[in-house]
């Protein structure tokens, strides 16, 4: 990470204090260009409270949110594709959502067998256990509607 030397002014966000620029080298062998990733950090920390190794500790935790928690939401439950529009329903939603994905990484953590310790192996295993019903209502699909039956 290299941390460059501009004013909250001059990036035009009032109460920045400090700003890097962090680039990252990933391993892309399919597409080469785009092995090289720019991400730009800015805090209202000074550099006295948060030196420019806490940024780089502060960066890696928001992703291990995105990839832990918001990648299950979005991949596997579906929450992207969902079609609820009410306000109370989305939270709702979300809600139970979340639920799910606790459940599932407990169940996960509780497997043996590493092939079957997946949210796919946890949504195959509750369906296997006539559960369906429950998970249309959380999943976004053309089966998420509710039936009479």
């Amino acid at each position: 990470m290299v941390a460059f030397d501009t004013t909250a002014t001059r990036i035009d966000f009032p109460f920045a204090e400090q700003a890097a620029r962090l680039t990252r080298c990933t391993d892309s062998r399919r597409k080469p260009a785009e092995a090289i990733e720019t991400e730009f950090l800015v805090t209202s920390r000074p550099a006295a409270q948060m030196g420019a190794e806490q940024m780089l500790w502060q960066d890696r935790q928001y992703w291990g949110i995105e990839t832990g928690l918001h990648l299950r939401l979005d991949v596997i439950a579906g929450e992207d594709r969902s079609r609820v529009r009410h306000r109370n329903a989305v939270m709702n939603l979300a809600v139970i959502r979340r639920v799910v994905v606790s459940l599932a990484v407990d169940w996960i953590g509780r497997q043996t067998n590493r092939r079957q310790a997946s949210m796919s192996g946890f949504y195959d295993f509750m369906a296997a256990n006539n559960c369906k019903r429950a998970f249309r209502l959380v999943t976004a699909s053309k089966h998420a509607r509710l039936s009479n039956s």
